[in-house]
């Protein structure tokens, strides 16, 4: 069974809006969509950038650093220069709080120093 981490309270995240949030070490992006809440790593797959400083909108997120677009709720890479999904994690909420659970899979990507991360 999956371990959850307590990351929010519900009223903490308004419709449309993405927050960064540190889980054992990682950067979770939370938001909120049409009422749902999803959580993915926020590292974009192609180059090292957090995804939750770029751009949000319905249910996409896109990259600051080179425009690339990903599905909050599949994870699923949209455009390129992305072509990895990120690995989302799983949400409950219980009580007016947030839990995540991580996904194993986390993100390789190239820093912008050009060192693997």
């Amino acid at each position: 069974m999956p371990e959850f981490h307590k990351i929010a309270r519900v009223d903490e995240l308004a419709p449309g809006e993405v927050k960064q949030y540190q889980v054992e070490d990682r950067p979770v992006a939370l938001c909120s969509v049409d009422g749902e809440l999803y959580a993915f790593e926020d590292i974009c797959t192609h180059q090292f950038a957090y995804l939750s400083e770029g751009e949000f909108k319905g249910h996409q997120i896109k990259c600051p650093l080179h425009g690339a677009k990903f599905d909050v709720r599949s994870g699923k890479a949209l455009s390129l220069p992305a072509v990895k999904p990120v690995p989302v994690h799983t949400v409950k909420v219980e009580d007016g709080n947030v839990y995540v659970a991580l996904n194993p899979k986390r993100v390789k990507v190239v820093s912008r120093r050009g060192g693997r991360r």
